[in-house]
């Protein structure tokens, strides 16, 4: 298991997103107090997820405005026809990490 450290709790505000530097890049999400973690990259084209905009437990990229289940990875909207990779979160001492695989 590769675990990244993304954060501390309380650093990712609700709402927001973080970009943690891997290969992929991974996006992290704190959806009203729980941490999601999804491939950073929108399936339809390589813009940044993080850099979206958020809405409940819902991203749209800024690009060409597909939008993902946070949670699921699931893809809701096009241009997008491909769901995204989803990762485990651990909330672990008041820090926050991802199980890259």
């Amino acid at each position: 298991m590769t675990r990244l450290r993304v954060c501390e709790v309380g650093e990712l505000e609700p709402g927001d997103a973080a970009q943690v530097p891997n290969t992929p890049p991974i996006a992290v999400y704190n959806v009203d107090g729980e941490y999601f973690a999804t491939a950073d990259m929108c399936s339809h084209d390589d813009s940044s997820l993080s850099d979206g905009y958020i809405e409940g437990d819902q991203v749209e990229c800024a690009w060409h405005f597909a939008k993902f289940c946070i949670r699921t990875g699931r893809v809701l909207s096009a241009p997008a026809n491909r769901d995204i990779a989803t990762y485990p979160v651990i909330v672990e001492d008041g820090v926050v990490y991802v199980d890259a695989g």
